[in-house]
């Protein structure tokens, strides 16, 4: 169905937010720097989320949006106090006209701030049979990224879509991280720690929520944690949608989780390796002959080994960087998603800088879950022929995420499982070709 020109804008809602300071100079990194907070956190969110209708999308059915804050370790109704971890949430469907929402001419219509009780009477009057699509972000993202996704998934018949911010990421709630602490313990015993953290947070959600069963999409980390989902629960997954997954493939013999060996272990050793490696290269300097000096060879520097070990992460450079953190996003999102116009490019810097230099939390599961390099300590690979319901790989073809390891997987999985590739599109192939990646989302999910 052809867009007409009688159609409001997508960006016409936006007059109502501040705008964005933009990232040209010093001062205004400075100025965003010095001014963040939740509030301009939650008008960043906001403002991307507006973007969520692109004036080449194809317009069909108007669609409604809600942000909620979802208590977790209750039942959805009591009223939680004031220390209760809550998850931010997005919930979107098509716009009824017989539903208890006020309906609008607008074809995508976001109401930031809500009460659970209108999710819980909506639920209610929505179709018994009406179907679930949960989605989760990545490592160092939020539910802000799939902005060019909402619109097209929104209106599919027959659904609702919810995406949501991990625990201790994006908007969610930050508890302070307290379980790689425990170094004296073994790596498998902090990985199963940080699995169940987030696995059991996303149990909690669902209860909360209310909902009985769900088709989950998880894309990198979020994928890992997804499929660690699924493994656990498969009763409350009828899909499992993984979209470039982190983890799967079994690590090379460098980067194996050593066997006997605890984190501190791991990270003293790691010390020890940047003493004598710096001092074998010295030697080596000094006598002007390399050919007898045992430099053993790596893919990744020693020293960005140790500092991954050490849990220093992206986020924690930004935070330590004070107002240059702002321009070290701004460097990010200017090439990253350059193909973005300037003040959707804009508005995609300021949100994720707020969740970046947000305080620390589930940012410091990478190190428990994936070793230098990206492999998983623990690998999906054997892991995933346990699961019980229907599986989609989803990669770019420009993606750093390797997809012949979800196909080598396939061969001992024991469910119906596809693998496609996004053309045009790398790691975010969801921002890079939007109307591939819904296609291919929405033909799994209605045919």
């Amino acid at each position: 169905m052809e867009a007409t020109s009688n159609q409001t804008s997508p960006l016409s809602a936006l007059s109502a937010l501040p705008a964005v300071i933009p990232p040209t100079t010093h001062l205004n990194f400075l100025r965003n720097w010095w001014q963040r907070s939740d509030h301009t956190a939650a008008i960043a969110e906001t403002r991307l989320l507006h973007y969520a209708l692109q004036p080449t999308e194809m317009f069909q059915q108007p669609v409604i949006g809600r942000l909620f804050r979802v208590p977790l370790g209750t039942d959805g109704h009591s009223s939680p106090d004031r220390n209760t971890p809550t998850i931010n949430t997005l919930y979107l469907r098509q716009n009824r006209r017989n539903a208890p929402f006020a309906p609008s001419e607008e074809l995508f219509e976001l109401h930031p701030e809500n009460s659970l009780d209108t999710l819980h009477n909506d639920l209610k009057a929505s179709d018994s049979d009406t179907k679930s699509l949960v989605m989760c972000h990545g490592y160092g993202a939020g539910l802000g990224f799939f902005y060019r996704n909402y619109y097209a998934l929104g209106q599919m018949p027959g659904w609702r879509v919810f995406a949501l911010d991990w625990i201790g990421m994006g908007r969610s709630s930050r508890p302070k991280w307290t379980i790689t602490r425990k170094n004296k313990g073994s790596w498998d015993q902090i990985i199963d720690e940080v699995e169940d953290h987030f696995v059991e947070s996303l149990e909690s959600w669902r209860k909360a929520v209310g909902l009985e069963t769900m088709t989950l999409m998880g894309h990198s980390l979020g994928g890992y944690f997804a499929a660690c989902y699924a493994l656990k629960y498969p009763k409350r997954v009828e899909k499992l949608i993984l979209v470039s997954p982190a983890g799967i493939p079994e690590s090379p013999s460098e980067v194996t989780r050593p066997k006997n060996e605890t984190p501190e272990q791991v990270i003293d050793k790691q010390a020890s390796n940047i003493n004598n490696s710096m001092q074998a290269e010295a030697a080596s300097a000094a006598l002007g002959d390399t050919s007898d000096v045992p430099v053993p060879r790596r893919r990744i520097p020693l020293w960005a080994k140790y500092l991954w070990d050490k849990n220093i992460t992206p986020m924690s450079i930004v935070r330590m960087s004070g107002p240059l953190g702002a321009s070290l996003v701004n460097v990010y999102t200017s090439r990253r998603f350059a193909h973005l116009e300037t003040q959707e490019q804009h508005a995609l810097y300021d949100y994720l800088y707020h969740i970046t230099s947000s305080a620390g939390s589930g940012e410091f599961a990478l190190a428990a879950i994936l070793a230098p390099g990206a492999y998983a300590r623990r690998p999906l690979f054997r892991r995933l022929a346990g699961l019980q319901m229907p599986t989609v790989f989803i990669y770019g073809e420009d993606d750093w995420m390797d997809y012949k390891a979800a196909e080598k997987a396939k061969e001992h999985m024991k469910v119906p499982v596809k693998v496609i590739r996004i053309p045009y599109g790398g790691h975010h192939m969801y921002l890079d070709n939007p109307d591939e990646f819904n296609d291919v989302v929405y033909n799994e999910l209605t045919q």
